[in-house]
């Protein structure tokens, strides 16, 4: 974040994603810690994630592996919390698996998707 050569619109959307990354954190927070503390890194890591692919699909923007691993560290581990805690001893769900997953969707789609894939 905030490192190189960028445009100004690709900081300024940079600055939104994280902000609303925070907010939707301590929302969650206020809202979930009771019951379903793993939202607080669930939905700020959908946040994370949906902004970096969208950045990556923009013509001259860039996201780092950072962002990529935090993200997609920060779904995982989330939504690995909800299910467990939501089911209890029926399923037990790991976050490497999700994680896998994750990451194998994040590859189709910026094969699929990506305006830079394939240019020289």
């Amino acid at each position: 974040m905030l490192r190189g050569r960028k445009s100004e619109s690709e900081v300024r959307f940079e600055l939104l994603t994280w902000g609303a990354a925070l907010i939707a954190a301590a929302v969650m927070y206020v809202l979930f810690r009771d019951f379903l503390p793993s939202m607080m890194l669930f939905i700020p890591g959908l946040i994370l994630l949906g902004s970096a692919i969208f950045q990556d699909m923009q013509p001259d923007w860039r996201t780092g592996w950072v962002t990529y691993a935090l993200s997609i560290l920060m779904v995982a581990i989330g939504l690995a919390g909800i299910v467990n805690s939501l089911m209890g001893e029926v399923v037990k769900v790991s976050w490497v698996v999700i994680a896998v997953v994750a990451l194998g969707a994040v590859l189709i789609a910026k094969a699929l998707y990506d305006p830079s894939v394939g240019r020289t």
